[in-house]
């Protein structure tokens, strides 16, 4: 008898869960304007350009290759913001958090970010993706000269094994 009723209820609980309220484009639009994503996509491609700056600075090249790699940079980066900009991702993202998230939780999801904590999430959240920039940064640095070591030691095996080749 309890294993029935245990049964009855996680059914119900799965039907009640499989009927939930798809969120409506309306909700998803509040959502994107309340937690200011596209302001913190421009402040995510401000932080790239940081980002590209400093690597150049921290490069330790001749000043003309620093001049053509800055030219790509900025190149790379302007081929970003086009690409991604806010108006080819806009219709994308609606239709991504409408996949993801039902009108209820989107509902609960802004009252968050309507909230004093929700508020000063977002206002921390440029400070957060700059600290997370620099760490990845951070990291980068120690992870090149082990992925320069990898490749020349790929490459030394290629060669090795097509000398044996060659050899045979």
């Amino acid at each position: 008898m309890r294993m029935k009723l245990f049964s009855c209820a996680a059914a119900l609980l799965f039907s009640l869960q499989a009927q939930a309220e798809p969120a409506t484009r309306a909700t998803i639009e509040k959502f994107l304007q309340v937690t200011e994503a596209a302001n913190m996509m421009d402040q995510a491609y401000q932080n790239m350009d940081q980002m590209s700056a400093q690597m150049l600075s921290a490069g330790g090249v001749d000043p003309k290759q620093a001049q053509q790699m800055q030219q790509y940079m900025e190149e790379v980066n302007a081929l970003v913001r086009t690409e991604l900009s806010w108006d080819k991702m806009e219709e994308p993202m609606i239709a991504l958090y409408g996949n993801v998230f039902s009108e209820d939780e989107l509902q609960d999801i802004i009252a968050f970010y309507q909230s004093e904590a929700g508020q000063k999430m977002l206002k921390r959240q440029p400070e957060l993706m700059q600290g997370t920039m620099v760490m990845m940064q951070q990291q980068m640095q120690q992870l090149v000269p082990k992925m320069k070591a990898l490749i020349e030691k790929q490459s030394k095996q290629r060669k090795a094994a097509q000398q044996k080749a060659t050899n045979e």
